[in-house]
């Protein structure tokens, strides 16, 4: 006999490295934060006395730098000093810094950024950059107050993080959490720069922090500390408590949720809370990612799976991809689990999947999982929970959700959007702000609704001789509902994807073989 009942799976991006309050757009109830956010975006757009770079990070300032840098090992610093004198003292630090679209492909300010905002740690503290764009709570009224801290932050506090790379060498300074910014994957990053790379972000992210720390005390000195807090408060402090409080009121019934972008820390506070830890169970990949801090996790249902019989076969997918094609994932961003049913006695095959921004990994990585289940796991219901970052529009850049559908179609599979998914209809609602490090991403105020990323992102799929699926519905409040054209997080929702839940119906064993 098939399952006594549907299976109710959801999927949900809940986007841990976020860690900037100001990153994206939020509806939020306070006009005091659409008028900071407004304020900061004329500033930017207008900088009426734009500084030179050197006028708010110093050559004083560079030159203690240099003197750090070396500190941990890098000795050969000629070129870095060639670009500060060539490339980024004389320019303007709004217009001719923080704007620089090459900056941003080059990943020179948001890669040491996302290392260093907000570091979990092995033993479970929480270390934070001094910078205008996390939730750091010293006093930063001023550049010269931010300089002092901000080095101490970098080159003299030492971390354990959990990461294969780190992994047995003790305690380190932060600046050694940084990995070079490589050519093949940053197509803009040059050779030369490459070789300098960690020297070269450390330099960037100076520059940017201090820029940040003048703009906001330049324009909004008395105010902007505080709306920092509360947005802290919202969508960070308390995020995690607000995810779990959501899984476990709103998705009582569920019996596997597919969790993407979780930070490693977020596994353990699973587990040692007392209702989730009671009624779910936690697959992870074994290398789980504690620097990027991505993570694709399952909450498993005690009720529905048999934890004892859980097999990681993780590394399996990855043997399954063929050479040609192209997969920019890291540790975390997948694990696929095989597990018993209790219910009904099958055998599982879980996956929770998180692509690259542009997509174009998700499809290698669903060709991969088709491969190594037919291959290897004959038998297995698939229930594969994913971030695809597919798109309205298909090109050789972005991954679009009608291809996407079409090409997973010609594969077996099935999804939770049904046999035609509307490429209009989104699983994401969000503008980022000018208070980031990527700008050549940032939407102002007026367009924010406009300009938004709205795209069906969000699936669970499985194979279609296995599994018929209800309708997909998607929930960006919390509560179950969903509601269209609202910009997300919110105070009350702190991802910036929808929840998406489907009740999946298992044939039985006659039907699944076709007979």
């Amino acid at each position: 006999a098939g399952a006594k009942r549907p299976l109710e799976a959801i999927t949900w991006n809940i986007a841990a490295v976020n860690n900037n309050p100001f990153e994206y757009w939020v509806t939020h109830s306070d006009p005091a934060y659409n008028e900071l956010m407004r304020e900061v975006q004329n500033y930017i757009d207008d900088p009426g006395g734009d500084p030179a770079v050197h006028e708010v990070f110093t050559d004083t300032m560079f030159s203690t730098l240099l003197d750090d840098i070396r500190g941990v090992g890098h000795t050969d610093l000629r070129e870095v000093e060639r670009l500060w004198r060539t490339e980024y003292r004389t320019r303007r630090a709004v217009s001719g810094f923080l704007k620089d679209k090459s900056l941003g492909a080059k990943r020179l300010a948001s890669m040491p950024d996302r290392v260093t905002n907000t570091i979990n740690t092995l033993a479970g503290g929480v270390l934070l950059r001094p910078t205008v764009i996390n939730c750091f709570q010293g006093e930063l009224g001023s550049v010269e107050t931010w300089w002092a801290q901000w080095r101490s932050f970098m080159f003299t506090t030492t971390v354990e993080v959990e990461s294969e790379r780190m992994r047995g060498k003790g305690p380190q300074v932060v600046v050694r959490l940084l990995e070079p910014i490589l050519h093949s994957k940053y197509p803009a990053i040059t050779a030369e720069e490459q070789q300098i790379s960690i020297p070269l972000q450390i330099l960037c992210l100076a520059v940017f922090d201090a820029i940040l720390v003048h703009m906001l005390n330049t324009i909004a000195s008395a105010t902007w500390q505080g709306l920092r807090t509360s947005l802290c408060n919202a969508l960070h402090t308390h995020k995690d408590e607000k995810i779990m409080k959501i899984l476990r009121d709103t998705y009582p019934q569920s019996d596997v949720v597919f969790i993407q972008e979780a930070a490693a820390a977020f596994v353990d506070r699973v587990e040692s809370h007392k209702e989730l830890s009671q009624r779910f169970f936690v697959l992870h990949p074994r290398k789980l990612d504690g620097t990027r801090d991505q993570n694709s996790i399952i909450l498993a249902s005690r009720e529905y799976f048999e934890e004892e019989t859980a097999v990681d076969v993780t590394p399996r997918v990855h043997q399954h991809l063929q050479t040609h094609e192209v997969w920019p994932s890291s540790d975390g961003d997948l694990v696929a689990v095989s597990i018993k049913g209790k219910q009904d006695g099958f055998p599982y095959l879980l996956v929770s999947f998180h692509g690259d921004t542009n997509g174009l990994g998700t499809l290698p990585a669903v060709r991969a999982v088709n491969r190594m289940a037919k291959e290897t796991l004959e038998g297995h219901i698939l229930v594969f929970g994913l971030d695809a970052n597919t798109y309205k529009e298909h090109s050789d850049k972005y991954q679009g959700v009608e291809h996407f559908h079409q090409c997973i179609t010609e594969n077996g599979f099935g999804s939770c959007w049904g046999d035609s998914p509307d490429p209009m209809s989104s699983t994401t609602c969000n503008a980022r702000t000018y208070l980031q490090p990527q700008l050549n991403k940032a939407v102002g105020l007026a367009d924010k609704y406009t300009k938004a990323d709205k795209n069906l992102k969000d699936w669970i799929i499985f194979f279609r001789n296995q599994i018929t699926s209800s309708p997909g519905e998607k929930d960006n409040t919390g509560n179950g509902e969903y509601i269209q054209d609202m910009i997300f997080p919110t105070l009350a929702f702190p991802s910036d994807h929808a929840v998406v839940a489907a009740k999946l119906t298992v044939k039985d064993a006659a039907a699944r073989r076709g007979a």
